[in-house]
Parts: C-alpha cells; sequence; structure tokens
C-alpha cells in the first residue's frame, strides 16, 4: 500500500454491518422481534433484508449465503459471485461519507496510487465504493444519494443494484444524508436501540489493521491500550466506531448497539427470557454495562449503556479483551 500524506477517505460514522446469514425469515425475526431495529425494506431476488432505527436506510443489513451459486443485480451486474459468502458471518462494514465529490476524488486517488479496490456500485439511494481490508474484511465507502430514501425504499423492491462508474460521476458537494432522521424501533421488542455505533474486529495484523483504517478509511486513532485500538470518524456524537482488537486468527466479534438508559438495559435483561434468548454475557464496568447475545448463526451483538467511569482494560479482571472494550 503506498504511503499517503493524507487519507483517502473521511467518513462521517459507521452507517451499518452488513451480515451472512444461513436463513432470512429467522435473522429477519430475530433482529426485529427481539432486538428491535424495523425492517426497512427488503429484496426479494437477493435474498436480503435491511433493518434499522431510522438514523439511516438500514443500520443492519444481512444477505442470506450464496450457498456457491451467483446472483446478479440490475442489467446483469454479478453482485454476489457464488465464491463469497459461503458461511455465516461479517460481509461488510459500510462507511458513511459526507457526499459524492469527495468520494469520487477518493476513488480517483486510490486508482492513481494503485490501490486495488473491488466493485463499484450503485443502490439507487447511495453510491459506493468496496475494498478488502489486509485481514480481508469487506469494507464499503458510499455517500448517500437520496435525502429522503423512504420514497425509494421501502417493503419489497425489485433488485436495486447496478454498477456505478466513479470516474463519469456528477460529484455533487451537498450533503444528501439525513439531519434530523425519524426514529422508530420494533414496539414490542425486548430490546430498543438508539442506533448502531461501533464493531469490533480481532485481527493478529493490529498494526497493519489501525494503518488501512487511518491511511486509506481516513478513521483517527481516539484511545490505544495494550492489545486495543479504538478508532473514530467525524461525528462527533459517536465515541468511537471501530475497535481493533490483537488476537491470534482475524475474525469480525461483534456489533455494538447503543441503548437509552440503564432502564432501557434492565427492561432488556427482565424481557429477554420471556423471548426465549439466553443472554450470553453480562458486563459490568466502571465504562460501560452491556448485554452479549446471539443471533440464529451464532453471530454476537452487544448492546451497551455508556458510563462515566476510566475506560481501563487492565483492570477487567477475566473478562476477555474484545468483550471488555
Amino acid at each position: 500500500m503506498a504511503s499517503v500524506q493524507s487519507p483517502y477517505f473521511a467518513p462521517r460514522r459507521l452507517g451499518h454491518v452488513n451480515l451472512w446469514v444461513d436463513d432470512i425469515p429467522s435473522s429477519e425475526r430475530f433482529y426485529s422481534d427481539v432486538c428491535g431495529l424495523r425492517v426497512e425494506f427488503t429484496e426479494p431476488d437477493l435474498m436480503a433484508s435491511f433493518l434499522g432505527t431510522g438514523h439511516t436506510p438500514h443500520d443492519l443489513g444481512m444477505i442470506q449465503k450464496t450457498n456457491g451459486v451467483d446472483r446478479y443485480g440490475k442489467d446483469g451486474l454479478l453482485q454476489l459471485p457464488g465464491t463469497i459468502g459461503l458461511h455465516a458471518g461479517l460481509n461488510h462494514l459500510a462507511w458513511e461519507l459526507e457526499n459524492e465529490a469527495v468520494l469520487v476524488a477518493a476513488y480517483k486517488r486510490l486508482k492513481d496510487d494503485g490501490v486495488a479496490t473491488d466493485i463499484t456500485v450503485d443502490h439507487q439511494v447511495a453510491h459506493s465504493v468496496y475494498m478488502f481490508d489486509p485481514d480481508g474484511n469487506y469494507n464499503e465507502f458510499y455517500c448517500d444519494t437520496v435525502r429522503d430514501w423512504r420514497t425509494v425504499l421501502s417493503g419489497p423492491m425489485e433488485l436495486i443494484t447496478s454498477h456505478w462508474d466513479p470516474m463519469g460521476a456528477e460529484g455533487f458537494t451537498e450533503g444528501r444524508y439525513e439531519t434530523e432522521p425519524i426514529l422508530h424501533t420494533t414496539p414490542d421488542a425486548p430490546l430498543q436501540p438508539r442506533r448502531i455505533t461501533h464493531a469490533v474486529l480481532e485481527t493478529p495484523r493490529l498494526d497493519e489493521m489501525t494503518r488501512f483504517y487511518t491511511e486509506v478509511g481516513g478513521l483517527r486513532v481516539v484511545d490505544r491500550q495494550e492489545g486495543v485500538v479504538y478508532l473514530g470518524a467525524h461525528l462527533p456524537q459517536y465515541e468511537h466506531h471501530l475497535v481493533l482488537v490483537a488476537a491470534a486468527q482475524p475474525a469480525y466479534h461483534h456489533a455494538g448497539f447503543e441503548l437509552a438508559d440503564d432502564a432501557a438495559l434492565d427492561h432488556a435483561i427482565s424481557r429477554l427470557p420471556e423471548a426465549g434468548v439466553a443472554i450470553d454475557r453480562r458486563v459490568d464496568l466502571p465504562w460501560k454495562r452491556s448485554i452479549f447475545v446471539s443471533d440464529p448463526d451464532g453471530l454476537r451483538s452487544e448492546w451497551y449503556v455508556k458510563r462515566p467511569g476510566l475506560r481501563a482494560l487492565a483492570s477487567r479482571g477475566d473478562l476477555p479483551l474484545a468483550e471488555a472494550v
């Protein structure tokens, strides 16, 4: 990777996490009926569902595993080759940029510097550039193209994704994200999230991954402790958006969803057993209080409340590092 004087991208926030799942109906019910994320729209032909709280078109996307079969978007676009999505797990992390002009400029710089990217697509409400990090995790860098995305995406949709050519793009300069979003959750769900805030990745290449997400991804290091790097984007309402944790093997560990307060967390703890959902772990630390749950594929998520205490990972006791961050 070429050395750069300034990052290629400058994300506002982590827009969403997208997962490969074994069975769309089961995962959709879990994340909607248990976790409180509302189904915003679906793509039946792509075997995909998109859920959120209203901050963006979705906080969480999910696509059924390819099982080795190619899946196509609009106009014959090979959107999901059968060589990927063979197992449940992380599909990609998605980073929201300010506008199309900065996305196009970043793409052109990447090309000029010989930095590899994957596909570039038009999702109707977003233009996107996809690329891999050093561990092989897939990343989407995107800009919203429609401020009121609900006028375009709602309920079951025909195929929505086609090819996009950044080299010939308009490069509009206004931000087309919502500044006053209408927020909502599934009313009777045990969990009532405010928003997705961050993802946690385990990595054997901590320094190399940190360089990628700062020099290419444009995140900034907001805290560093032994074996852990916290990375933030540019919206001040979010403390951090990505946590890298040193480990023997690369892995997606979990996504973090913020709850409103301790009462919301207590409500979830009391209601989850009624829904037949086990709590994998309860965490009570000076800097956060949280619970971990697993979805039908065993993929974990954290539901947390921030606390004002100093984050000191060395004082976490026997709690695994990736759960303490």
